[in-house]
C-alpha cells in the first residue's frame, strides 16, 4: 500500500491544524492488481487505476480536495512528439522530499529545455552509488529535477508568442503546452556531480500503458 498526499480544497490557516490528507492506494486488492506497467522493461512508469486503488471509505471529490484532473487530450500526439526538437522548452513540477510544507503540498516548478532524444536506451543505477544495472529507454531534460521529483510531469512550454493566437505561425505547429513525458530519473547525483541533466520517460511510453486499461464496447464481453 502507499499513500496519495492531497490538499483539502477548504483549509483555513486560524483554525485547521492541516491541510492535507493521506489517502491509501491499494496497489493490489483481493488477489487483483490495481497498477499497470509498460511490458517493455526499459520503460520507467507504472499507473494506478485509482477507481479499483482507492479505498472505499475515501472519496475523491473535488470538493473535498484541492486536485484537477487532466483529459488524455493533454498528451502530445504522435505528430506532436515527432516535432520536438533538442533546445526546445520544458516546465515541470513536483515534490521535494522534506521540503513538501507541512500542512499543503507547495510544488516547486523547474523550467529547463529538450538535452537529448537518443535512439538507445541508457544505462542507469537505482540509487546513487551504485553500479548502473537497469536500461531504459528515456530522453534527457537539461533541468535541475532531482531524484524526488520521479514521476512529475513534464510538459512543452511554447515560446509567448506562439500563444498569441492569429498573430503568428509557429513553426513545427506546437503551439500549446502538453505533457512529453514524466521524470524518470536524475544525473545530479555522486556519479556526475552537478550536472542538472534528467531523464523523462517520453509520453507515448506512459500511454501505452494507459492503453492497457481502455475499452471500447460491451463491458460484459470483456475478458
Amino acid at each position: 500500500m502507499v499513500f496519495m498526499r492531497l490538499n483539502k480544497t477548504s483549509y483555513d490557516t486560524s483554525k485547521d491544524r492541516t491541510g492535507v490528507e493521506y489517502i491509501p492506494i491499494h496497489l493490489v486488492e483481493n488477489g487483483v492488481k490495481s497498477y499497470y506497467v509498460n511490458p517493455d522493461n526499459a520503460v520507467d512508469a507504472a499507473i494506478v487505476l485509482l477507481v479499483a486503488a482507492v479505498h472505499p471509505d475515501s472519496s475523491l471529490s473535488q470538493d473535498k480536495y484541492d486536485f484537477q484532473p487532466m483529459s488524455l487530450s493533454s498528451f502530445a500526439s504522435a505528430d506532436e512528439v515527432k516535432a520536438l526538437r533538442i533546445g526546445d522548452s520544458i516546465v515541470s513540477a513536483g515534490l521535494l522530499p522534506g521540503k513538501s510544507g507541512e500542512r499543503r503540498n507547495y510544488p516547486f516548478f523547474k523550467f529547463g529545455a529538450i538535452s537529448n532524444i537518443p535512439d538507445e536506451p541508457t544505462w542507469t543505477a537505482c540509487e546513487a552509488g551504485m553500479p548502473p544495472l537497469l536500461s531504459e529507454r528515456v530522453w534527457f531534460i537539461a533541468a535541475n529535477l532531482v531524484g524526488g521529483n520521479s514521476g512529475s510531469p513534464i510538459f512543452y512550454d511554447p515560446p509567448e508568442l506562439c500563444l498569441m493566437e492569429g498573430m503568428f505561425h509557429c513553426t513545427r505547429g506546437l503551439d500549446r503546452g502538453m505533457i512529453i513525458g514524466i521524470q524518470a530519473m536524475s544525473l545530479g547525483d555522486q556519479q556526475f556531480g552537478s550536472a542538472d541533466i534528467a531523464g523523462m520517460t517520453p509520453i507515448e511510453d506512459v500511454f501505452t500503458i494507459i492503453r492497457q486499461d481502455l475499452y471500447r464496447g460491451d463491458l460484459g464481453k470483456k475478458k
